[in-house]
């Protein structure tokens, strides 16, 4: 077949083909007619990095995907649903919520869909300042960080020291293996620090005994 020939056939046929077109535009009608309003509210968030620096934005950028999924957490759907004192499950929400990091504008857009138009604008700016309170930290003092830190330090300068003393008492012989290890001759006994002391109380005793003695004497002269 020739293109005349199908020209012709459609011209023939075009009654049936506006019939049809009228038709499926009646039916979409009808069906748009029947469905319930569903409004959607967007917010779009930024996340700048600190600095113009090309690995920090790569940093940002890797960051992002883990911020679209606190924001689309079931934690954040509940504190959303608490403030706004919603009637429905963290689930419930959560299907009426879309987080979509776009990363080379840098930015988080957030969707929330509703019957209720100021429903969803409030869902949407509710989970919006959720996540902007959890990634607002304290700037300094970082007392968790500062006091690892310290836990850190002290345990090194702890076992320095430790070791220090140890390498300055090395050579200092208390015990029968010390001897050994330092003379390498084999130690065969040792005198008890009881019996030294008890000969040191004896030698003592008996000059206490004369000294008194010869102060005696001289007092009876």
């Amino acid at each position: 077949m020739q293109l005349r020939d199908y020209l012709r056939i459609i011209t023939k046929r075009a009654w049936i083909i506006a019939l049809a077109m009228l038709i499926t535009i009646a039916s979409a009608l009808i069906f748009s007619r029947l469905q319930t309003p569903v409004y959607r509210s967007s917010i779009q968030l930024y996340v700048w990095p600190a600095r113009l620096d090309w690995g920090l934005q790569q940093v940002i950028k890797a960051l992002m995907r883990s911020y679209a999924a606190q924001i689309g957490s079931r934690e954040t759907a509940g504190k959303v649903i608490d403030r706004l004192q919603l009637d429905i499950t963290p689930e419930d929400l959560l299907r009426k919520l879309t987080v979509s990091p776009i990363e080379s504008d840098f930015l988080i857009q957030i969707d929330a869909n509703d019957y209720d138009p100021v429903i969803a604008r409030d869902i949407a700016q509710e989970a919006a300042e959720v996540f902007v309170e959890r990634i607002t930290v304290l700037y300094k003092p970082k007392w968790k960080i500062n006091a690892l830190a310290g836990a850190l330090f002290g345990l090194f300068v702890g076992g320095l020291v430790v070791f220090i003393l140890e390498w300055l008492q090395s050579d200092i012989v208390r015990t029968s293996e010390d001897v050994e290890r330092h003379t390498g001759v084999a130690v065969l006994g040792a005198i008890p620090l009881l019996a030294t002391a008890s000969v040191h109380s004896k030698r003592s005793h008996p000059s206490a005994q004369a000294l008194g003695r010869s102060t005696g004497g001289s007092s009876h002269d």
